[in-house]
């Protein structure tokens, strides 16, 4: 890795190089490593070592971005010079007012980056890999899945006097164990990849492998639901869009005009919390803004959005901190944290009469923006509830629903939160998870079964 001085010194090389009014640079360099296995054996290896150099060059209300994964000088000028360039022919953006100017130094964050991740081998990587295989092996099943693994750096630093870094480690898993008929799903993440249980991991997708064979048909229509944390994951990330304060600014979130008003459930709360360290916590954004806990849904009372400096200038407001350039002028709420309720999964079955279970969804698509109703197939580990206990399997069932609409059905929300994350390893390393609940809901809407 680069380490915190020569990252510094090649941002203020690039700053120095620029001619603009205003001219931002961020390098992100990673050390990434990502094991994939199929039919119970690993296929692939693979390692990426790598930093990329972005300007934003700005120029009056003229705003020009470029990139660069080669780091010499004559290639950082040349970045800066296509940066200035594609400002100079940009259109005024009269939305546009400056970049951030620095502030308060971010607050410090204990085992960002630890070492025994950044060291973990690709052998290790092949040890927790057999360590699933193994386990689905003795119930006749078959693992897929990727273990990754990696550290990165992110410097940040702007003609105004910003200048920010910090390095990461994360260790990101997921498997799904099949069998002839039935198929099961678990994932985990972490910062410090002694944290998963890997043994533990493989106990959870192959007892859903196994206790899902021989599904039987159940006709659509509404049923009580209990989602597992990564259905309730997938569901969120659906809403969470609608937190950005550009989605409000352009009247295309469901919270348009509905701040101080009830959204969803009273039992639901929601924030984006960078510092909660049972999550990815990080110190900035990729502006070089300190974050900030924002509180979003507080007992189903919508009461705020996340800014950039972009949205932050528009309303004559502050950045909350999350600013990334791969969303562009939107800012992201990309730390979401929704809070324990006092149930569990165990209570919540105990108390539906008759309801489906729930472990995941996929290939979920957006019908309605600003009602988020979305179209998708449950996935890996799906059971009939009866009585108060699960007992069989069922057919994946496809859902349409509004996940604003269902959010204000939540009868039980339990203590226990999960990190989820929708999988390390594909593009550049920058760890973002989300920190939710189990839930029950009440009446979600299934349209369609499917033949397996």
């Amino acid at each position: 890795m680069y380490g915190e001085n020569r990252i510094q010194e090649l941002l203020r090389a690039a700053l120095a190089a620029s001619p603009a009014d205003q001219t931002e640079a961020v390098i992100q360099a990673e050390d990434s490593h990502l094991t994939r296995f199929a039919n119970s054996a690993i296929h692939q290896n693979v390692a990426e070592r790598n930093a990329s150099l972005e300007v934003r060059a700005v120029f009056g209300r003229r705003v020009g971005s470029a990139r660069t994964n080669v780091l010499d000088p004559p290639e950082i000028r040349r970045t800066v010079r296509l940066a200035c360039e594609a400002a100079r022919v940009q259109p005024e953006n009269p939305k546009f007012h400056s970049l951030p100017q620095p502030s308060a130094p971010p607050r410090a964050i204990a085992g960002l980056c630890v070492p025994a991740t950044a060291a973990f081998t690709a052998r290790q990587r092949a040890e927790a890999v057999k360590v699933i295989c193994g386990l689905a092996a003795r119930h006749g099943a078959e693992a897929y899945g990727a273990l990754s693994t990696g550290t990165a750096e992110y410097g940040v630093a702007n003609s105004l006097g910003v200048a920010c870094y910090a390095q990461a480690s994360d260790a990101d898993i997921n498997t799904i164990v099949m069998t002839g008929t039935g198929s099961g799903y678990a994932q985990a993440a972490a910062r410090d990849v002694r944290d998963i249980d890997f043994r533990r991991l493989a106990g959870r997708a192959v007892r859903k492998a196994v206790d899902s064979q021989h599904p039987v048909e159940l006709g659509p229509g509404r049923y009580d639901v209990v989602l597992e944390h990564p259905a309730v994951d997938e569901l969120l990330g659906f809403v969470s869009g609608g937190f950005s304060a550009l989605a409000v600014q352009e009247q295309r979130s469901f919270l348009c005009g509905k701040i101080g008003k009830r959204v969803f459930s009273p039992a639901v709360t929601i924030s984006d919390d960078a510092y909660d360290r049972r999550g990815f916590a990080f110190p900035f954004d990729l502006e070089g803004v300190p974050k900030q806990r924002v509180p979003l849904v507080v007992g189903g009372i919508a009461r705020g959005v996340v800014h950039n400096s972009y949205t932050a200038n528009i309303e004559q407001t502050r950045s909350t901190g999350h600013g990334l350039p791969e969303y562009g002028n939107s800012p992201a709420a990309d730390n979401v944290v929704m809070s324990g309720g006092d149930s569990s999964l165990a209570a919540m079955i105990g108390s539906t009469g008759r309801g489906i279970y729930v472990t995941r969804f996929n290939y979920c698509n957006i019908i309605d923006q600003m009602s988020a109703e979305v179209t998708g197939m449950t996935r890996d580990g799906t059971f009939l509830i009866e009585g108060g206990r699960i007992t069989k399997p069922v057919r994946n069932l496809r859902f349409t629903e509004s996940v604003v609409r269902a959010l204000s059905r939540v009868a039980a929300v339990s203590r226990e939160v999960r990190l989820v994350t929708a999988g390390g390893g594909y593009g550049r390393r920058f760890a973002i998870g989300s920190l939710v609940p189990a839930l029950k809901i009440r009446d979600f809407n299934f349209t369609g079964v499917t033949e397996f």
